[in-house]
């Protein structure tokens, strides 16, 4: 007997039938194949587009609580003027709240893993764990000494974790550590065999810091001097990066994550998605922090990263659609730690989502897969799958009344504290 079963969906042109055993896909069959088979629960179809979802790279989750604070500033003036100061404030109950309040939102958009890096990490896994997403949460490493980095704590969960969530090694950026720092992290990644994440070229003002305190050409030079360039590596938006560096990045195996609209709403700079791609860089989509970009939409973000690739090129043909998919859904689950996720197959991971055909979106023809990214918006994600549970149902996710009342409580602290 199967778990589920969904009758007649559309994949990638084709009507099918999907079976789920446990936490896998157990058969993807032509439609009607299918229909006798005993499932505990059967969800029909006829109506929906079916898809893998989607995998954020980088974000800082709990962010949704200063979603909107201070907008239209430059990053590093605020980081230290209005971020850092607020940040100091949180607590490991907001962290929580805020982590819950951006799974909901992801999901809402077909997203079911993440790549964070944060604060009172525990926090976030307990608020991934409990919702059944897929996460990567970071321990950080910054010079500042802060209470709110949990390391050890998060450290001592890691024989318990559920196979959904697995740890990373998540030294900061270049100007919140110093180099004995980083190589320090380094040794530990090649102690533990936890892969790192880390902010990368984000900004002109990076790279500058890396020529002048540091004496490198580039920080994706600096980083890999310092060890922190290893397969499997996560290098969170590269927008200033040359020919060099990208062959050095795809050299050492490592992923970027590009985060398009922060990097817009910052005018931080443009990630070179076409010289990246023939440089052999393999690239997923993240949406960085919810107060610097400011939605977690990853079906905006996806959309983004095309525009971003085809503006930056100068030519519409320089990221096709389905690269730009893969990127933000198989590229992303590995890059998250789970390979055998964001491909619907017999065996793999059974994370997917339904998608409402009858959404405006798809009236009028065309590729629904490129016209659910290009076209359509989070209102057409009906149902959403992780790990072979059903996490959303009819847009509905389970305790959503609380976590966004636990949420506003959470946000209106902040800003009290704050004034």
């Amino acid at each position: 007997m199967f778990d589920l079963a969904i009758d007649g969906a559309l994949l990638r042109g084709r009507r099918v039938d999907v079976a789920v055993r446990g936490t896998r896909f157990a058969a993807v069959e032509p439609a009607g194949t299918l229909a006798g088979a005993a499932a505990r629960e059967r969800i029909d179809g006829a109506r929906f587009l079916l898809r893998p979802p989607f995998y954020n790279a980088h974000t800082h989750q709990a962010m949704t609580l200063l979603r909107g604070v201070d907008d239209d500033c430059a990053l590093m003036d605020w980081l230290r003027r209005v971020v850092w100061p607020r940040e100091a404030r949180l607590t490991a109950e907001a962290v929580y709240a805020g982590t819950r309040l951006a799974i909901l939102e992801g999901l809402r958009s077909g997203c079911v893993g993440f790549n964070d890096m944060y604060f009172h990490q525990p926090a976030v896994i307990r608020a991934a764990a409990e919702m059944g997403v897929r996460a990567r949460v970071g321990l950080m490493f910054m010079d500042q000494v802060s209470d709110h980095i949990e390391n050890a704590a998060a450290w001592a969960l890691r024989d318990g974790l559920p196979p959904t969530i697995g740890l990373s090694l998540a030294p900061h950026a270049l100007y919140t550590t110093t180099p004995e720092l980083l190589r320090r992290v380094a040794a530990r990644a090649a102690e533990t065999g936890l892969p790192i994440h880390t902010h990368a070229a984000e900004t002109a003002a990076e790279a500058a810091i890396a020529r002048e305190r540091f004496g490198f050409g580039s920080p994706i030079a600096y980083l890999d001097a310092c060890g922190l360039l290893r397969p499997g590596t996560v290098l969170a938006h590269c927008c200033h990066v040359d020919d060099a560096d990208l062959a050095l990045i795809a050299e050492r195996g490592c992923v970027v994550a590009h985060c398009p609209q922060s990097n817009q709403k910052l005018a931080s700079g443009v990630f070179p998605w076409a010289r990246a791609a023939a440089a052999g860089v393999r690239v997923a989509v993240g949406t960085d922090g919810a107060a610097s970009n400011n939605g977690l939409s990853m079906i905006a973000e996806a959309k983004a990263a095309a525009l971003s690739a085809k503006l930056g090129a100068g030519s519409p043909d320089a990221l096709r659609f389905a690269d730009l998919d893969r990127a933000a859904t198989e590229v992303g689950a590995a890059a998250l730690g789970f390979p055998e996720a964001g491909r619907i197959v017999p065996g793999a991971e059974a994370d997917c989502i339904l998608v409402d055909l009858e959404n405006p979106a798809f009236a009028g023809g065309g590729d629904p897969d490129a016209n659910f990214v290009y076209a359509a918006d989070s209102a057409c994600v009906d149902t959403v799958l992780c790990a072979g549970r059903v996490l959303m149902r009819g847009r509905r996710v389970a305790d959503e009344a609380a976590i966004l009342a636990d949420a506003r409580r959470a946000a209106e602290s902040l800003r009290r504290a704050a004034d």
